[in-house]
């Protein structure tokens, strides 16, 4: 059944969008850019197709543009804009067609988040592979993509140097302690920062001989 465009109102809080009214009663609210797209104006009549096509892309360009908002303040894993959009009441079908399209616009891409991540842990508050395995686990990066970032940016060399680092500076807050009780607690403190057992006993041998 085919229903007619009696009204389109600019809205008074949101000048970039119009308000819809069929048959005399308010339809809806929708953006200017997609009011153009289907070129919305009074007197047409219109299906119920083409209405859930307008409100279809009328959500999906608001989801777009609060997408381009996250993204212009830092980089975002597929899962942190999917979890954002949930959050904000999106369906399934758009969040799905938004990630999409993200992807395909190169703004969003797993590879390149958790390469920007392992050289953010390598510069500022290090962390070992373990750490950054679980931590880019929970941002939704697949196994695979985590374990070849990881073997191209996350060398044993780096983790060593990090690690020796921390140690360092760490060591000084053991100076009342005995050798052997510096030792477990440096071994403990390196382990909860995701270092693997051969970088801390590599790190404790040569930070111990320092001591």
């Amino acid at each position: 059944m085919k229903r007619q465009i009696t009204d389109l109102q600019v809205q008074k809080k949101y000048p970039s969008r119009l308000s819809i009214f069929l048959d005399g009663n308010f339809f809806c609210g929708v953006s200017e850019e997609v009011a153009v797209k289907y070129q919305l104006k009074e007197g047409i009549q219109v299906d119920e197709e083409q209405l859930k096509a307008l409100i279809y892309d009328d959500e999906l360009l608001k989801a777009k543009n609060y997408v381009y908002m996250l993204l212009s303040r830092r980089m975002y894993s597929a899962k942190e804009i999917q979890d954002k959009l949930k959050k904000q009441g999106y369906t399934d079908d758009i969040i799905e067609d938004i990630i999409s399209k993200m992807e395909n616009y190169g703004y969003v891409n797993d590879k390149t988040f958790a390469e920007e991540w392992v050289r953010s842990r390598i510069s500022s508050n290090p962390k070992g592979r373990m750490v950054i395995k679980h931590e880019l686990a929970n941002k939704g990066i697949e196994e695979d993509v985590i374990e070849t970032v990881l073997n191209e940016n996350f060398s044993e060399s780096v983790q060593h140097d990090l690690a020796l680092n921390l140690a360092r500076k760490k060591i000084n807050s053991y100076k009342n302690d005995d050798k052997n009780s510096a030792k477990r607690k440096l071994y403990a403190f390196l382990g909860r920062h995701g270092f693997s057992y051969d970088v801390i006993k590599s790190v404790l041998d040569e930070v111990m001989k320092e001591r």
